[in-house]
């Protein structure tokens, strides 16, 4: 029995140890569509993205892996609720 029981452990740490580079795998290609999907298409002769879209890709490519798809797009929704807020504030003192 304790012989086959390494050969077990053996197995399962390569299999875990498969399985995170599989999912680290998927995060990183989730991190490159999601770029493609907020960046612009570029025209022949621009040299890049606006300053907002580089923004834009640089926190969705940094906070999906940090806090996920659902926990950043609540994060990001309380932000535009506050900047809303905040310009109504600022526009309606004059």
């Amino acid at each position: 029995m304790s012989g086959s029981d390494p050969d077990r452990t053996a197995q399962r740490k390569a299999l875990l140890v498969s399985r995170s580079e599989l999912e680290r795998l998927q995060i990183a290609l989730t991190v490159h569509e999601l770029r493609e999907r907020v960046l612009p298409d570029r025209p022949a002769g621009d040299d890049g993205a606006s300053r907002p879209a580089r923004i834009a890709a640089a926190i969705v490519s940094i906070g999906v892996p940090l806090l996920g798809r659902r926990q950043l797009g609540r994060v990001l929704r309380g932000m535009s609720i506050a900047m809303t807020a905040a310009r109504v504030v600022r526009n309606w003192r004059g």
